[in-house]
């Protein structure tokens, strides 16, 4: 079995761009795609939450992920998610044809895996009926939102980590807090699972403390500088810590209407794309507009000065 080790880095989670009509705009998201891999990012993250994979059929989630695979042609690895279905057995299909599209590795979300009554045991029991089931695939793991917000304890990680027989290499992690960052990343020393915080504001501290690199939406709007952070905090970490206290200052406007801004927010920046979505929300005003501009110029005049 071929190991795969994830490096440091920013993996975005990448957006779905949509036409008028809401059919999936796959010339605008090779465009996307471009633009992500041209700023510096490791890996891509395809088929998550930014991606409105709850707004996309079991058909089309599937062609995101085989698209971004072709389109990354080996030049950064890319995974998806995975384990749709009402049952085990659909859930275990569902891992084997997202495995097929050739993705470097199939995240499972642990909302989707497990229901929010269910103790760890049954976790990992149910993640051991996967990994059991899905030959060599290489498996990922996500503290996804939605349905609900389920988090891991430092202890399961890792015991998942350990027994996986190195099949569990990339988590995304959402528990904002250090605290538990650093129990998890500890837990986790000397295996090959690799940890990416989504939260920007414990993102330097995470790197601190050992984690792999980034993986949540400030990727979607300033991959270049999240990845210059990631790269020299240890060389230079007074540099790193103004990085990290600028983008702290300047999330809200990342949080503000997202998905739509992110999508408006590229397409000023040359990414063929259009701001729409499937989720019937948030819709951009003028005053929103003017605002994107302003944190489009702000960003640069940072760069510049950094």
């Amino acid at each position: 079995m071929k190991i795969t080790v994830f490096s440091k880095g920013v993996w975005p989670v990448l957006l779905t761009p949509f036409k008028s009509d809401c059919s999936i705009d796959f010339s605008g998201f090779a465009s996307l795609l471009e633009y992500y891999i041209a700023h510096r990012v490791s890996g891509l993250f395809a088929v998550c939450l930014s991606s409105e994979m709850f707004q996309l059929s079991s058909k089309e989630r599937l062609e995101l992920a085989k698209f971004t695979v072709k389109q990354a042609n080996s030049r950064v690895p890319v995974v998806a998610c995975a384990g749709f279905g009402d049952t085990l057995q659909e859930r275990i299909d569902s891992v084997k044809a997202m495995a097929e599209t050739g993705v470097d590795a199939v995240v499972l979300p642990l909302g989707l895996i497990v229901s929010p009554d269910d103790s760890e045991a049954v976790l990992e029991k149910t993640f051991d009926a996967i990994l059991n089931a899905t030959g060599d695939t290489v498996l990922g793991l996500y503290e996804c939102p939605v349905p609900y917000h389920r988090l891991l304890s430092a202890d399961c990680l890792g015991r998942l980590a350990k027994n996986s027989g190195n099949r569990l290499s990339f988590l995304k992690d959402t528990c904002c807090n250090r605290a538990m960052l650093s129990a998890k990343l500890e837990a986790i020393r000397g295996t090959e699972l690799k940890l990416y915080n989504a939260n920007l504001p414990t993102y330097l501290y995470s790197l601190q403390h050992g984690a792999a690199g980034y993986s949540g939406t400030s990727a979607n709007f300033y991959p270049e500088i999240l990845a210059e952070l990631t790269e020299t905090f240890q060389t230079q970490p007074e540099r790193a810590q103004k990085i990290q206290d600028f983008l702290t200052l300047v999330q809200r406007h990342v949080d503000y209407k997202y998905p739509n801004s992110a999508k408006k927010f590229l397409s000023m920046r040359g990414v063929a794309i259009e701001a729409y979505t499937r989720m019937g929300w948030n819709t951009l005003n003028a005053d929103d507009l003017e605002t994107l501009s302003v944190f489009d110029s702000a960003l640069q005049d940072f760069v510049v000065r950094i």
